[in-house]
């Protein structure tokens, strides 16, 4: 019976040892995919973005000064009557977006009044011609006719000679002449012409309708010159190259890619209320036979090359991050 308890107890100590080495083996097996998932992120190559690297040093260059503005005409204006008339011809130029030359007829107003005021002012400009050539010979006959006498000194009355009708008569002549100068002035004011080469803004008149002295007939902006008025601190100011009229500036309008060559023209003479900064103004020439066109009331953004300076690092544009 001892014997029979000593060979089960072995059994059970044999049975116990292999179970703990199966599970030992198990675990060991289980942890092996683990690690080496583990070995082989370690081992993967890294994922980035390429980037080069460019050296960039110190240079004298000059400053590149930015500041934005709005294109407006060097001339804008509104056309009045100015004399009343009834319209008897309207021109075809005069609509909204046409381009007219400078001096080109617009609008015709009825000219018979005007041109009978001239013809009566020429008439009285000729009497009075001949009256003053009257007195002066009357002037001359009366100083004949003292010395004649043989009266000594000047007569006491100067009708006697004939002065006073004779500045009278001179008067008359300044008038007449003044008064034709008033009637052909109202004449060719019943013409309404294009004061400068532009375009027509608003038209606001129609054929057959009567103007009187004042009414507006159109509105219109010149072609000559876009001028685009920019605001500048004092350490922009300080920083513009010397001389500083007629230098030239690059305009853009980042909407429709343009780039226009503008030149300073004027500088302001004080401060802004609001900004407490100086105004510098640019001029582009024939703005509408650029390509594209320059209109007004574009929002631009002008760059002035100012003075050099050292020191300065030139950093590429793509180089630059929010």
């Amino acid at each position: 019976m001892g014997l029979r308890n000593k060979h089960t107890g072995k059994l059970l100590i044999f049975l116990a040892a292999a179970a703990l080495c199966a599970l030992v083996a198990a675990v060991a097996l289980s942890s092996k995919p683990a690690d080496s998932a583990i070995t082989n992120e370690v081992k993967a190559p890294a994922k980035g973005i390429p980037v080069s690297v460019r050296r960039v040093m110190p240079q004298s260059r000059p400053v590149v000064i930015r500041a934005h503005g709005e294109t407006r005409p060097l001339w804008q204006t509104t056309l009045r009557a100015q004399v009343n008339g009834r319209i008897e011809h309207l021109g075809d130029s005069l609509r909204a977006g046409n381009l007219v030359k400078g001096g080109a007829v617009l609008l015709r107003l009825a000219r018979g009044d005007y041109e009978h005021q001239v013809a009566e002012a020429k008439s009285r400009l000729a009497a009075a011609e001949v009256t003053l050539f009257r007195e002066e010979r009357e002037v001359k006959e009366a100083k004949r006719n003292w010395k004649r006498s043989g009266i000594q000194g000047l007569p006491g009355s100067p009708p006697v000679l004939h002065e006073p009708q004779l500045l009278a008569a001179r008067s008359e002549l300044d008038a007449a002449r003044a008064a034709l100068k008033a009637a052909q002035t109202r004449l060719s004011h019943t013409e309404i012409r294009a004061p400068f080469d532009g375009v027509i803004l608003k038209r606001s008149v129609n054929p057959g309708e009567s103007l009187f002295t004042g009414d507006v007939v159109a509105s219109l902006y010149s072609t000559d010159a876009m001028e685009i008025r920019i605001q500048l601190n004092a350490h922009q100011w300080a920083r513009l190259p010397d001389p500083l009229l007629g230098s030239p500036v690059t305009v853009k309008d980042p909407q429709q890619s343009g780039v226009w060559e503008a030149r300073v023209v004027r500088q302001g003479r004080s401060l802004s209320q609001e900004s407490r900064q100086r105004a510098l103004f640019l001029q582009v020439k024939r703005p509408l036979d650029q390509t594209p066109p320059l209109l007004p009331g574009t929002f631009v953004q002008a760059e002035i090359a100012g003075r050099e300076m050292d020191g300065l690092l030139a950093v590429p544009e793509a180089a630059l991050t929010k």
